[in-house]
């Protein structure tokens, strides 16, 4: 099972898991990174949080060169909105 079979909803519930348990711990104090993106693989659960999408996604696919990787925006519902009608 990889990130394409599952729900919206079920990925941001995974999105949101790994953010309280393994990225909060390591902020120490520090103020919540709003509007920063998480990168998750989905077989791992590993993770990177950058300012820059680009940057999160690439240092994750460093460490990880086959990860299945999924996007988050903390503080976010979606990491983009869509402008469609």
């Amino acid at each position: 099972m990889g990130w394409r079979d599952m729900s919206p909803e079920e990925a941001e519930e995974v999105g949101r898991m790994v953010y309280q348990e393994k990225v909060r711990p390591t902020l120490k104090g520090a103020e919540e990174p709003i509007g920063y993106f998480l990168a998750v693989d989905h077989d791992s659960m590993d993770w990177e949080l950058d300012e820059v999408l680009h940057k999160a996604a690439g240092q994750l696919r460093m460490r990880i060169t086959d990860a299945d990787v999924y996007i988050f925006k903390v503080g976010f519902p979606a990491a983009f909105e869509s402008l469609s009608p």
